[in-house]
């Protein structure tokens, strides 16, 4: 996240990639590096916003937040929350397992100042956590966000057509979203990178990779 970005607009992106489907989605937000410009109104609304998501059963149509898929899903959720804390993060909303309710809930959490290498920072938590960094330059963010193992998305929220260019061409992630967290080129292919895994998913890309190439040579035989 670029300096100059409107702070709440920043938020909004954030909480809808972090929380919706209770983080259980490919290409949900599992990190945050927010420009130091920026970051304490962000962390304010994105705080805000998750503190006041209604919780619930997915079948009701107030809920804005449904459970996680399991018991294991949500204990991994919370040993990385657990795990960021005691490395020194913040704990800013949420941060804790909703047992008041049938189901496999975890509150949609906020975490900040969360070390670069905690767990939450490293490894996908596939649950409802937005682990924020702050950064000093949109250097740094392009920096730290190509340090992973991974490589399936990318967003960046950024005022500045040259940084957006930077980031898509320098990013080693197979989809590089600007200022939307959801979303692709019409007709485009997937391509993961790296440890988000292999092959092609959509767009005229796959159906090469699905199609095998028979080389023809003919020429007509002499007569007789």
């Amino acid at each position: 996240m670029d300096a100059g970005v409107d702070p709440v607009w920043a938020a909004g992106q954030a909480a809808l990639g972090a929380f919706a489907n209770a983080g259980q989605i490919c290409v949900s937000v599992e990190r945050i590096l927010c420009h130091r410009d920026v970051a304490a109104p962000f962390l304010e609304a994105l705080a805000e916003r998750a503190s006041t998501m209604r919780v619930g059963n997915g079948l009701d149509p107030e809920t804005e937040m449904g459970p996680l898929v399991d018991a294991a899903q949500r204990d991994q959720v919370a040993r990385h929350v657990d795990q960021a804390v005691a490395a020194g993060a913040r704990v800013l909303a949420g941060g804790r397992a909703l047992e008041d309710r049938p189901g496999f809930f975890y509150a949609p959490t906020v975490l900040a100042d969360v070390p670069p290498d905690s767990t939450v920072m490293r490894e996908e938590t596939f649950g409802p956590v937005a682990p924020v960094l702050t950064v000093a330059s949109f250097d740094e963010a392009l920096e730290r966000a190509d340090d992973s193992g991974y490589g399936l998305s990318a967003t960046v929220l950024t005022p500045s057509q040259a940084n957006a260019q930077r980031a898509w061409r320098s990013l080693r992630a197979g989809t590089v979203k600007v200022n939307a967290v959801f979303g692709g080129a019409p007709g485009g292919a997937a391509h993961p990178r790296r440890a988000s895994g292999l092959g092609l998913g959509y767009g005229p890309e796959l159906l090469d990779e699905l199609t095998q190439v028979k080389v023809v040579h003919l020429e007509p035989a002499p007569r007789a």
